[in-house]
């Protein structure tokens, strides 16, 4: 999920309508590479088709998506926060990111440009679900490095300490429990969310920060003025979270149309620059 706000964060939660990727092979070998935040947003340098680029890291996209104009389709539609977008589906006989290879790989073509304007980086695309299900991803905020492991077996994951947060799969995002007051939530922690969000409706009895009302812009060029507040969500599993943080509200009844279940809003990297994170799927 791309998202970008005023002092613009961006957000590119999104949906493609598409059925799981069995033809692909995966070779994963242990490795760390470091990464850089821009506006909120982890950008590693990945090699597609031989050729090294830049790529945002995006628990909130359902795939590989690659940064070019596509043709479109009828049988396939992408659809995130601010509306739906044009894609094609293509494939990729080699995408490498650190020392994990994937070969004949499902990839999406989506207009990225203006994320480009927005970081004023080049942007050859995002990495989601179906290339991160196939291993481990540990994201160290405060190091800025990222380790790639095999799924079951390494070290890293014997010998493991501390918090645990449980997640479920909403088609391809995963999403946690939370509390907003005495009213359940579910959350998707995003990677490529600049801003925390809560869907507007839960946004209505806490204040405006500062009065402050400002224009989001999601995985494509749409905007929509959202008002920013401060809110306690407590995170199940997750000490201390209950902390007051800015998130902006939107309405997210576009986006539930093609989810199973709805979401109630976006971890995005005020929340995750606090620590160390694994997602294991």
């Amino acid at each position: 999920m791309v998202l970008e706000a005023s002092a613009q964060p961006p957000v590119a939660l999104m949906h493609v309508a598409f059925s799981g990727d069995q033809s692909k092979t995966v070779e994963v070998v242990q490795s760390s590479i470091d990464f850089d935040i821009r506006a909120g947003l982890v950008l590693v340098e990945a090699v597609l088709e031989g050729s090294p680029g830049l790529f945002v890291i995006d628990t909130g996209a359902p795939g590989l998506i690659l940064n070019q104009k596509p043709e479109g389709s009828e049988d396939l539609n992408a659809r995130g926060v601010t509306g739906s977008m044009e894609v094609e589906e293509v494939r990729v006989e080699e995408f490498r990111v650190g020392s994990v290879r994937f070969s004949n790989l499902r990839a999406y073509k989506i207009d990225l440009s203006h994320l480009e304007e927005r970081l004023q980086r080049k942007i050859d695309g995002l990495i989601g679900y179906d290339v991160l299900k196939e291993i481990e991803m540990v994201l160290d905020y405060p190091a800025r490095t990222m380790t790639l492991l095999p799924l079951f077996g390494s070290d890293l994951i014997a010998g493991r300490r501390g918090e645990y947060l449980d997640f479920s799969l909403v088609n391809h995002i995963p999403a946690v429990s939370g509390q907003l007051g005495k009213r359940d939530i579910l959350l998707g922690p995003d990677t490529g969310a600049g801003a925390n969000v809560l869907n507007t409706s839960l946004g209505r009895p806490y204040r405006l920060k500062n009065g402050k009302v400002s224009k989001l812009r999601g995985a494509n060029r749409n905007t929509r003025r959202s008002a920013v507040v401060q809110a306690p969500v407590v995170i199940e599993g997750i000490k201390d979270s209950g902390n007051p943080l800015d998130y902006w509200l939107m309405d997210l009844s576009q986006l539930h149309t093609d989810l199973d279940r709805p979401i109630d809003g976006v971890l995005g990297f005020p929340f995750l620059k606090q620590g160390k994170w694994s997602i294991h799927y």
